[in-house]
């Protein structure tokens, strides 16, 4: 018998999400809080997980169940997503904000060297801190990211992120997310409260304020907005990295192509390709299996044995 059937709803503390074999937790980062999921303990080697934009700590449920046993891995919510609060209104959402909030948290958790896995956002996020802090990283696994991004399917996730400003239920949500992403087989719907949460008036919102940011800007200027800012000067950054690098395209991703991938590989002096078949920009989730055995072995190749 479990907790919840010999125990009345109301004799229970509230439930939290916890992920399997992990757990959740908070820190306050300044004067930030930060939302974080983590598995394994701090004698192991350490991995920290950063997702995309629009995404939350969650998309690394799979990785971090799977490595939880030979890894120390962190994923936090990103600043604005999730359950993590926006930098501050003083601060540019830029990369180099993003990378800047990343020092604080491992000082935090105690992380001293460790390996960066970032997928879209949270890649350009982990390749700007390693540029800029080389002696904390022994190895970066970029998911679907890299210093040129196809504009179309750029735009196809912008549109997405700002088509709705609610939902009357996450039913709603769900329909919609399908309808973006048609090959996944099946979309859980209460899972979906991991990524919006439900206001006062009933109706539910994205835990990001990206969609909210982009399209005040749209409204105040009248133009569409330039996500391709973020990427400015990270060709250079890219380039004068000295830790491996794996880059992992998803093989129908329209954001990644395989020409642009194929020109960040050679411009890092040591970074190596591989391709998680049967997925799109969303590699992580679209194809769980493939990508954590990718991520594993590259692991394993560049981190010291925790025997």
């Amino acid at each position: 018998m479990s907790i919840a059937d010999a125990f009345d709803p109301d004799d229970l503390a509230p439930r939290h999400d916890i992920p399997p074999g992990g757990r959740s937790g908070f820190l306050q980062v300044g004067e930030r809080q930060v939302h974080y999921l983590e598995w394994g303990h701090r004698g192991l080697p350490p991995v920290l997980a950063l997702h995309g934009g629009g995404q939350t700590a969650y998309m690394y449920e799979e990785l971090g169940a799977a490595l939880g046993d030979r890894y120390h891995v962190v994923a936090p919510d990103m600043p604005g997503h999730g359950d993590s609060d926006p930098l501050a209104p003083t601060d540019t959402f830029g990369r180099q904000a993003l990378a800047a909030a990343i020092a604080p948290l491992l000082d935090a958790f105690g992380l001293e060297r460790l390996v960066l896995v970032g997928a879209s956002l949270g890649g350009i996020t982990s390749l700007t801190y390693a540029s800029g802090h080389p002696e904390r990283v022994t190895g970066i696994v970029l998911i679907d990211v890299a210093h040129r991004l196809e504009e179309k399917g750029v735009r196809r996730i912008m549109e997405m992120m700002t088509a709705h400003e609610s939902f009357g239920s996450l039913e709603e949500a769900a329909t919609e997310i399908r309808q973006y992403l048609p090959h996944r087989k099946n979309v859980r719907v209460q899972s979906l409260s991991r990524n919006l949460r439900q206001r006062a008036d009933g109706r539910w919102v994205w835990k990001h304020r990206a969609g909210q940011r982009w399209r005040e800007r749209e409204a105040a200027t009248a133009e569409p907005v330039d996500a391709s800012v973020i990427l400015a000067g990270l060709e250079e950054d890219a380039a004068g990295l000295r830790c491996p690098v794996l880059v992992l395209r998803g093989a129908a991703s329209d954001v990644l192509s395989s020409q642009s991938a194929e020109e960040l590989v050679d411009l890092i002096p040591d970074a190596r390709l591989a391709v998680v078949e049967r997925a799109g920009h969303l590699a992580a989730g679209d194809n769980p299996r493939s990508t954590i055995a990718l991520v594993s072995a590259f692991l394993d190749e560049v981190t010291p044995s925790s025997e």
